[in-house]
């Protein structure tokens, strides 16, 4: 004769899962945040340009706690101004960067200036940008650094900007040349007297909300099996 505990066995087994929720809840928050996180970045990818690893990591998030049922992703703040991602998420106007501000600021330029595009024979690094080294260069030598010690002492003249008046000028847009050895003049910078405006693109809070649907259920079973299989009945 056997007589049937299942009753006191369903009543530990209730409790046991009661315990084990907050811990299976947190786990799966958590879970699905690095999810979300390597998604966006293979996203990243495809959306924008060869990004640089400071647009690929510019996301994270602090760990949910035991008791906790939310878990938030934050961008990194920047270090000066504002953020660049948030107009590619939200649109409009693209701010000046800080080179930019300097030329505009400091160059004795009579046209308009608002950005500032690199040419092909501009010094370009893996991501497609004007290296740093070269940058600062020319900032230097064109007199137009914030701080004036920054600014080039030399008399030499290897950028120029030419004048609309100047033989040098005739025929070319706007824009930073510089003097090759052999005589010549290349052309580094690009001057776009407009305002760059953006369309939405990278469509962040979108894209998460449409995965975190998807990813957090499964994340949250595989949670609670782990959970149960670990714990010890009461």
């Amino acid at each position: 004769k056997f007589t049937s505990n299942s009753k006191i066995v369903n009543a530990k087994m209730s409790n046991m899962v009661a315990r084990q929720t907050p811990f299976a809840i947190s786990r799966a928050l958590n879970e699905s945040a690095k999810t979300l996180i390597k998604k966006n970045k293979q996203d990243m990818q495809m959306i924008f340009d060869r990004p640089v690893a400071f647009t690929l990591n510019a996301f994270f998030f602090r760990f949910a706690k035991k008791g906790q049922t939310s878990v938030k992703i934050r961008r990194k703040d920047k270090a000066v101004g504002k953020h660049y991602l948030e107009v590619q998420e939200d649109g409009g106007l693209r701010p000046q960067t800080g080179m930019e501000k300097a030329f505009a600021m400091n160059l004795p330029y009579s046209g308009l200036l608002q950005h500032l595009v690199p040419t092909k024979a501009a010094p370009l690094n893996k991501a497609g940008n004007m290296s740093q080294g070269f940058r600062n260069k020319m900032i230097s030598a064109m007199q137009v650094a914030r701080d004036p010690q920054m600014r080039s002492r030399s008399k030499g003249k290897q950028f120029f900007v030419p004048a609309e008046t100047h033989p040098l000028g005739q025929g070319r847009r706007a824009g930073v040349y510089m003097r090759t050895s052999a005589g010549n003049a290349k052309k580094m910078l690009n001057f776009i007297p407009n305002r760059i405006s953006y369309t939405p693109r990278l469509k962040f809070e979108q894209r998460m909300n449409k995965y975190a649907r998807i990813i957090y259920p499964k994340k949250l079973k595989a949670a609670m099996r782990y959970a149960l299989a670990t714990a010890k009945l009461r």
